[in-house]
């Protein structure tokens, strides 16, 4: 009888333990679930539902664009409130590639509508990160060009339409530059099991997002024959027009380094935020950016990245320049910030 007893209660322990880990699991998998609707529901968010998204973020909400900085949850209300509802009430945002690693979700996007009743289209990338086994948000950061906003303002589009006809000219080799540089000519793998192929994709990404003058020709074995490039004034497309714009890029800026923060690799696509610094054809600048870099699948070859970043960083170098982007800066925080005091 105390042998029947006794295994009874091994038996008993051991279905108690295997019930919990089910459970587990499936409490786990609910969690993640939640968190892809939650992003998703933060990015797509429009003005007759911000009310309802409220409640996803922690009191102590820290969130960044490349103009705006909003620490604490009241002032993410208001923030939400005069961006979405007063500034843009008709803006409509649209998912385009999501992942979802232990607690970060990141996603790029589409972003059209009206900001001040002016019209404006932009692509942008976004990180949130989730507090532990939660499905509250604690931070979010938006990447996007102040540049596209700024194309549609009379007085500000020159500025920036100056901007990046300079740079296509210093690294696009597509471009017909109207002025007056010189060019710079510049100089597979097979299918391992997932979990080695995706080690070896986050290294292949995290090396394409910290190229610089010293190991970018390291990359281009990398870049699968149909390879595509974006950032927010360049397109690339091909492994040789690449190299040509990597090797003009860093013929420039040979002291420019990236340095990667976060990253996630799910399903063949990796993101990562980061910080750029150096110096581009003299002007000095630091610029926080984001990433995504699409592999073929099961391979290290990479077919589409982009960087998500906004030149008017870049254009606070330029002392001709930067009174446009302050201008615009104090313009926008204006309409949507509600802890700025207007120097003007």
């Amino acid at each position: 009888m105390r042998k029947f007893t006794q295994t009874f209660t091994m038996l008993a322990g051991i279905a108690i333990t295997l019930i919990s880990q089910a459970c587990s699991n499936e409490d786990l998998h609910q969690l993640h679930q939640d968190r892809l609707d939650i992003g998703r529901a933060l990015l797509e968010v429009q003005a007759p539902n911000v009310a309802e998204v409220l409640p996803y973020y922690t009191d102590n909400i820290e969130y960044h664009d490349p103009i705006v900085d909003i620490y604490g949850i009241q002032d993410m209300t208001a923030f939400l409130n005069q961006l979405i509802i007063g500034a843009s009430p008709n803006l409509v945002t649209t998912i385009e590639d999501e992942t979802l690693s232990d607690d970060i979700y990141s996603a790029t996007w589409t972003m059209s509508g009206d900001f001040l009743s002016v019209p404006y289209q932009a692509k942008g990338i976004s990180i949130f990160k989730f507090r532990p086994n939660s499905s509250l948000v604690y931070y979010q950061r938006d990447y996007y060009s102040e540049g596209d906003i700024m194309a549609t303002i009379p007085g500000l589009d020159e500025a920036i339409g100056g901007f990046r006809t300079y740079y296509r000219c210093a690294v696009d080799p597509t471009f017909v530059c109207p002025l007056t540089l010189s060019s710079i000519s510049t100089e597979n793998n097979q299918l391992r099991s997932q979990q080695q192929i995706s080690s070896d994709q986050l290294v292949v990404g995290r090396q394409l997002v910290e190229i610089n003058a010293g190991n970018w020709t390291n990359v281009i074995p990398f870049l699968a024959s149909d390879y595509e490039y974006h950032d927010p004034i360049v397109d690339i497309y091909g492994p040789d027009t690449m190299s040509q714009f990597l090797g003009r890029l860093f013929a420039g800026s040979s002291n420019l380094y990236t340095t990667v923060e976060d990253e996630t690799m799910t399903d063949d696509i990796y993101m990562a935020t980061w910080t750029m610094s150096g110096v581009f054809n003299g002007a000095p600048f630091s610029a926080p950016g984001m990433s995504i870099v699409k592999f073929v699948e099961g391979s290290t070859q990479t077919y589409y990245s982009r960087d998500y970043y906004t030149e008017g960083d870049v254009m606070l170098g330029v002392p001709e320049l930067a009174n446009a982007v302050l201008g615009f800066r104090d313009y926008y925080r204006n309409a949507v910030d509600p802890t700025y005091d207007s120097p003007q």
